[in-house]
């Protein structure tokens, strides 16, 4: 199994009553296309400011409530 970078927006959203990806991208500064993209893990490439903006709206103390691994199964 393959381990993916996943960016939690969903569970952000739902943690912080965020109720869509319109109001997450007014909140934080970030395109909402890019915040789409990162929620549906269709991004290659994560950029870290976007990590930083949403660390800032939300006052977040560790990077785990934003980021984390994703298992991911692989065929052979």
């Amino acid at each position: 199994m393959a381990k993916k970078v996943k960016v939690k927006i969903e569970e952000l959203m739902e943690k912080y009553g965020i109720k869509s990806i319109s109001e997450l991208s007014e909140k934080t500064g970030i395109r909402r296309a890019a915040l789409s993209e990162l929620a549906n893990g269709k991004r290659q490439r994560i950029d870290f400011g976007h990590i930083e903006k949403i660390e800032e709206a939300f006052k977040i103390e560790d990077i785990r409530e934003i980021i984390d691994f994703d298992q991911e199964k692989t065929t052979s």
